[in-house]
């Protein structure tokens, strides 16, 4: 196992090995399943990664009775002889269920530390520290999820107790919650009733030891909320541990700080604090307390005008109802919505109104028969859980929107592509009022979630929202919807919806068996589920139809949905049996759907696929169908179905539809990838396989691909690398990745390939660079070489990783190039002719180009302009300059370093003849011009007829010059006769400088120049040499163009070139050798990877490759 792997818990346990039963022990980590047996002598291991489980379920088949089975893509295991099934099987789900999350969110497991601090009483001894970690968020994910609290609320405690119900005088037996900022209570009875008391509403907090009239109390606690107009009491007795109860509820009310801002307070939300805080929990007994005392507190009669006033003074933006009042008063509303507000009012007056109200059975009934849309927006917010963000976060959605409208990009493109889209039919978003509130709300939160941005179909159910809320309100409907009630519905991928797609099938299977085959063989169940899930049935029902679908759902969650969906399913079963293709079945459904209405619909139907003549014709032979009857049928023949039981299920398949996007996305990745790299499809594979691997178990560099990767990670670009992963990676696999210099190298190269300052390379990227590296062109590797100690220079002193900030991470670029830099400044502007430029978008974002490379590093010249673009076969083809004598020491020490641990004396013999041939070349090239130099400045003071007369003293001392430089070596006559072949300049031509001629054809140059008389030979060698010199000229321009345009600003300088590093290097066999030897890749990262414990000994699961 990895070093840093933690147990979760073990437990004794058979494993079926060839259907027979070894005896031994499973071992749960976080990150993987573990089996160890050692039985008569014989040993077997398993180890499965809970990233690669595909499917787990419990079994009780004739050969694997009572078994657990856990599988992989590769294999199936079996786990029996449990003697905690259960408890074993729950935290198997669990550990699946986060390593799903962490595939879908890149997410990483984090131990909850606040653990170690708590104060706990009878809490039962747990094997491991991880063990009552994980023990606890799954109480406070299903503490979150029946109250509808938010995401970071931890539950803190539980226990025992009976709630006074002053509306039946009785009291009800449950269970108290508490948390760090609510205190809820639910029944044993589901449904009888529940409470959520948010701390920011308690004003008091007190021991109650008797109650006049009534013996029957003990051990009870007295809660007082208040709000301006309203108050609710509650009075808990036969609690358990009180006095520890009432220290944490002194402590949690300590520190829950008060919001500032308040919310309309006919609405009861709770916003505002009132009374002290050091006095809300008090010792004094109550003794004179009566029940009847204990009453709902009363509600404002004039709701009316009080909740416009105030609507009005607190918000930029009423619902959008509230505009076309007039529009509404030419229907006939009818009794029934009279009827409606008035049970509501009298429910409110007789259970609580606001956050704080008793949640019965008779709300639900009231629920179900239809909300009046006065106080539709009120039970949204407060049964959805939305209200509490808003509350808590005074101010946040007018940050939200400055900054959302302000950023711009890909999500406020599509945004403003489907503005227009979204509930064309209501008269509110056929105007720009209602257009821009859409917007404003639909950026703000692209701005709060970016993982997410925007999705299709949320512009649907945000404008849904807009009708009967403000903004503010809206944007945390949405954030609530997007983000607790349907969970990763609204990505890329629409994973979530993908996994309740499964979920559907399961439940039809179950019970209606018949209508499942029917509708598998037609292939329509993907069809329907997704537009019904993601638009919450508002884009195949008329919209006010769908509006009580929405209603249902705020109150009882996600299983409105399957419920709604298998009744409509279950109504259509017969006519659905009888379809021949899936074009019938879609056919009748949206007829069915199309005849869906309410008693008053105002805004018309929305049009389904079917064209219309055909709806006309159906609408005249079927009879409209109420949204209540189809409701009440959903809940009278599938109520049975819980948000516990779907949050299984889902559990279930989020496990088979990640895999299946894993698999997807991974060929995707080597199909775009594969042409732009020389690495076989095994090679390319082995290599995805390592990267994900790394990413999920995570690592150092892990925080700084999540800050800038904002693609979704199931894409190609969640495919990225850090610093960390790339180093571990080169070091191991690399044939550079070996000694003293390694380190900077990984450096170095890990900048180059980082161009756009992120510190996260591109999958892309590392497979072309792998491409060169292992393959057997030395050619290809001595270029890279070349050019990496040219413009990405390693550092002679002790390497630093990359900074993790933008403007230190400029520093360390432009350190690691800075002789580089001073090398390309004297280019000439106007060299480009002939070039492919750098596609620079004329919108790049400022931030973006702050990070990119500076311009001389684009030069075409340097080849980082094909590493910015990615095209990475065009930077192969690139001239590359010459280098100076220091850039060339450095890159000398680098090939040294790859043979340090070596012992064959021909190796080192063979790079000390190369390394002196061309230091000997550069210094020839350096006194060539420095003679040049100053002839030419001679030249240019003399008569015309006077400078033939001059040319053979010239050459005769150029030669004289060049026999003593190479004369004061230790190299052979063949040698110096090579350094002569490389200065082939004339002493009158205006470059000075040494021109990078192929030496690569048979290592033959033209010297004849230094050993002509006459001027005319010399002009006629001249240009024999300049045109064996061009290299690439199409695209480098003529050679005297490039000549002048690669003059260095020191004409005395010492330089070489690449043809002539290239050419010296080609010359020994063993340094050949080394740069052809080619690599396995895929061979060594499998051992990579068993280095780090990621494949099984006998018969565990591998990282499988998707077939």
């Amino acid at each position: 196992m990895p070093e840093g792997e933690k147990l979760v818990n073990y437990y004794s346990c058979s494993y079926w090995h060839n259907r027979l039963p070894r005896q031994g022990w499973l071992y749960l980590s976080v990150n993987y399943l573990c089996f160890y047996s050692f039985l008569l002598g014989k040993e077997t291991r398993v180890i499965v990664r809970w990233r690669d489980v595909t499917l787990l379920d419990c079994t009780n088949a004739l050969i694997f009775p009572d078994s657990i089975r856990v599988s992989t893509r590769d294999h199936e295991h079996y786990f029996s002889m449990l003697l905690r099934k259960k408890e074993t099987y729950e935290l198997m789900e669990q550990l699946a269920n986060m390593a799903m999350k962490q595939l879908i969110n890149d997410e990483e497991f984090s131990e909850d530390k606040d653990l170690l601090t708590k104060v706990s009483k009878k809490v039962p001894k747990k094997p491991s520290f991880l063990k009552r970690d994980l023990d606890a968020r799954a109480h406070s994910d299903m503490y979150r999820s029946k109250f509808r609290l938010p995401l970071r609320e931890k539950l803190d405690g539980s226990t025992s107790c009976s709630l006074w119900a002053p509306y039946k005088k009785a009291y009800v037996s449950g269970t108290l919650y508490i948390s760090l900022n609510y205190i809820c209570f639910d029944s044993k009875i589901a449904n009888l009733v529940s409470v959520v008391c948010p701390l920011r509403t308690v004003q008091s907090v007190e021991r109650v030891d008797s109650v006049k009239g009534n013996l029957i109390v003990k051990n009870a606690l007295f809660i007082c909320t208040s709000h301006v107009n309203s108050s609710n009491t509650f009075l808990f007795i036969d609690v358990g541990d009180r006095d520890f109860v009432i220290n944490k509820l002194s402590e949690m009310l300590g520190k829950s700080i008060p919001t500032k801002n308040a919310l309309p307070d006919n609405m009861v939300l709770g916003s505002a604090r009132l009374g002290s805080r050091s006095n809300s929990v008090t010792d004094d007994k109550c003794d004179d307390m009566s029940l009847s005392s204990l009453s709902v507190g009363s509600i404002s009669d004039n709701n009316g005008s009080s909740f416009s006033e105030t609507l009005e003074a607190e918000t930029t933006t009423v619902p959008l109802r509230s505009l076309y009042i007039g529009f509404e008063d030419d229907m006939d509303e009818g009794d029934c919505e009279k009827r409606k507000e008035a049970l509501w009012d009298r429910h409110w007056s007789e259970y609580g109104r606001g956050v704080t109200m008793y949640r019965t059975v008779e709300t639900l009934r009231l629920v179900l028969e239809g909300l009046p849309d006065t106080v539709r927006r009120e039970v949204w917010l407060i049964f959805s859980g939305a209200i509490n963000e808003q509350a808590t976060n005074p101010g946040y959605y007018e940050q939200a929107v400055i900054a959302g409208l302000k950023r711009g990009g890909p999500a406020n493109d599509e945004i403003e592509r489907d503005l227009h889209r979204s509930l064309p039919e209501h008269p509110a978003f056929q105007s720009e009022r209602g257009i821009s509130a859409l917007r404003r709300v639909l950026c703000a939160y692209a701005w709060r979630n970016p993982a997410i941005g925007y999705c299709q179909a949320m512009n649907i159910v945000a404008s849904v929202l807009l009708v009967y809320c403000n903004e503010e309100e809206s944007f945390w409907l949405l954030a609530a919807l997007s983000e607790r009630l349907l969970p990763d519905y609204y990505n890329t991928r629409v994973v979530g919806a993908l996994v309740d797609q499964g979920v559907l099938e399961d439940l039809i299977l179950d019970h209606m068996p018949g209508l499942h085959t029917k509708l598998s063989d037609l292939g329509i169940i993907s069809l329907i589920s997704l537009s019904w899930f993601l638009t919450l049935f508002l884009s195949v029902m008329p919209f006010e139809a769908a509006v009580h679908v929405v209603d249902c759902f705020f109150y009882d969650g996600a299983r409105v949905v399957f419920m709604v969906a298998l009744a409509i399913l279950d109504v259509n079963k017969e006519a659905l049996e009888n379809c021949d293709d899936e074009g019938e079945a879609m056919m009748v459904l949206a007829d069915y759907l199309g005849c869906i209405n309410t008693p008053k619909c105002r805004y018309g139907k929305r049009k389904s696929s079917v064209c219309e003549d055909k709806q006309a014709e159906s609408s005249e032979l079927r009879t409209m169908v109420n949204i209540i009857d189809i409701i009440e049928a959903a809940y009278r023949g599938f109520g049975f179905i819980t948000n516990v039981a779907i949050e299984r299920l889902r559990v279930k398949h989020r496990l088979r539809v990640v895999q299946t996007l894993e698999d997807t996305v991974m060929r995707n990745t080597l199909r775009t990838v594969g042409p732009d790299c020389i690495l076989s499809e095994e090679d390319l594979k082995e290599l995805v396989i390592y990267v994900r691997g790394e990413q999920i178990l995570g690592g150092e560099d892990k925080e700084v691909r999540q800050r800038n990767n904002s693609g979704n990670p199931l894409t190609q670009e969640g495919y990225a690398l850090g610093y960390e992963t790339f180093r571990q990676l080169f070091l191991a696999v690399s044939p550079w990745g070996q000694g003293d210099r390694s380190e900077s190298l990984v450096t170095s190269i890990f900048n180059m390939l980082d161009v756009d300052g992120t510190h996260v390379l591109s999958f892309r990227s590392v497979a072309w660079l792998y491409g060169v590296l292992c393959s057997g062109d030395f050619a290809r590797k001595l270029r890279l070489f070349y050019y990496l100690h040219l413009a990405f220079p390693p550092s002679l002193e002790d390497v630093d990783k990359p900074l993790k900030n933008e403007e230190n991470a400029a520093e360390v670029e432009e350190e690691a190039a800075v002789e580089a830099e001073e090398y390309f400044d004297y280019l000439d502007e106007d060299y480009g002719k002939g070039k492919v430029d750098l596609d620079i978008s004329d919108d790049q974002d400022a931030e973006t180009s702050g990070t990119s490379p500076k311009k001389e590093y684009c030069d075409d010249f340097t080849g980082l302009a094909t590493i910015h673009s990615r095209d990475y076969r065009l930077f192969e083809q690139r001239f590359l300059p010459t280098m100076t004598q220091e850039q060339f020491i450095n890159m000398w020490r680098t090939v040294y370093s790859f043979f340090a641990m070596e012992t064959n004396q021909e190796i080192f013999t063979s790079l000390s003849r190369v390394g002196t041939l061309l230091l000997q070349i550069g210094e020839v090239g350096r006194r060539v011009k420095e003679i040049a130099s100053r002839s030419n400045s001679e030249s240019q003071a003399r008569l015309p007829g006077e400078q033939s007369s001059e040319n053979v003293f010239q050459l005769e001392e150029m030669r004289g010059a060049l026999e003593e430089c190479l004369g004061s070596g230790n190299c052979t006559t063949e040698e110096s006769e090579q350094a002569l072949q490389s200065t082939e300049e004339s002493p009158d031509s205006e470059n000075t400088s040494a021109v990078p001629c192929d030496t690569g054809k048979n290592g033959k140059m033209l010297h004849n120049v230094i050993k002509n008389d006459t001027g005319e030979e010399k002009d006629k060698n001249t240009e024999e040499c300049e045109q064996n010199a061009s290299v690439d000229e199409s695209d480098c321009g003529s050679s005297e163009h490039r000549h002048a345009s690669m003059s260095q600003p020191s004409s005395q300088e010492w330089s070489i070139s690449f043809e002539q590093f290239l050419a010296n290097v080609a010359n020994e066999e063993k340094l050949v050798d080394f740069f052809e030897r080619p690599v396995k890749l895929a061979q060594e990262v499998q051992k990579l990877r068993k280095r780090h414990a990621v494949c099984t000994s006998v018969s565990g699961s591998v990282a499988s490759t998707p077939s």
